[in-house]
């Protein structure tokens, strides 16, 4: 009975109130985040050395462009790398429960003894674990090594999700100098991206638990910084 309940409590935390936190929200505000900020960047420093709408719109697809394959190839590399190493640290952990079966009981053993289970509890526990090798291979990942189920996500998944959502986040600040030409478009501009990088910003609290309206801020504050930065330099640059 006690482990039923121990079972069904594990099942609530890690699937429902975590389920929000998985690494796909992650990747997309990522992707968001960094598209916002680099398309503001480069349309304000371009829009400041040049009054043509063309122009500004031209180098606004080449980075939402190039930066979307980019971020998109390195979230995969990175991805990719991480699900290896996983899944190499994954057969290690059943190599060693075939070889060394008693051992590696043990170990699970000390783990939930060290949680403060105990008597028979413990041993329906232990039981149960090591009942079925690939749950106890899996427990044993996340137990011992302190791996999370995130780290196994699959890399092609990781960067299209950070691709799509660069370019999403990229296109917010260009589309104004399709239809407004500078100094209008960017004020326009600077406007929908400051409402896109607070709305990210806020949304990001869903896995990090911060406050909402602090991780907004930050946000624009971020953004505000790197257009105010390129924007001088094309001011700079438009009059030599």
């Amino acid at each position: 009975m006690a482990l039923s309940v121990l079972k069904r409590e594990y099942d609530h935390h890690t699937e429902q109130i975590h389920k929000v936190g998985g690494p796909s929200v992650r990747d997309i505000m990522l992707g968001l985040n960094d598209g916002l900020v680099a398309s503001f960047a480069v349309t304000s420093g371009v829009a400041g050395a040049f009054t043509a709408p063309t122009v500004v719109v031209m180098a606004g697809l080449a980075e939402m462009l190039g930066g979307a394959v980019s971020m998109g190839l390195a979230a995969f590399a990175s991805a990719r790398a991480q699900y290896e190493f996983y899944q190499s640290e994954v057969q290690r952990e059943r190599d060693e429960i075939e070889r060394w079966p008693e051992r590696e009981r043990e170990e699970i053993r000390g783990i939930y003894r060290a949680k403060g289970f105990g008597g028979r509890l413990l041993d329906d526990i232990v039981m149960h674990i090591t009942g079925e090798r690939e749950r106890w291979a899996n427990v044993m990942m996340r137990e011992e090594l302190g791996f999370g189920a995130d780290i196994a996500e699959p890399p092609l998944r990781s960067g299209l999700t950070v691709g799509l959502s660069y370019l999403l986040g990229a296109a917010i600040p260009v589309l104004p100098y399709v239809f407004v030409r500078p100094p209008i478009g960017i004020a326009i501009s600077a406007g929908a991206t400051i409402c896109a990088l607070f709305t990210v910003g806020a949304a990001k609290t869903l896995i990090t638990a911060r406050s909402w309206w602090r991780s907004g801020l930050e946000s624009i504050a971020i953004g505000i910084a790197a257009g105010a930065v390129t924007y001088g330099a094309g001011t700079l640059f438009s009059r030599r």
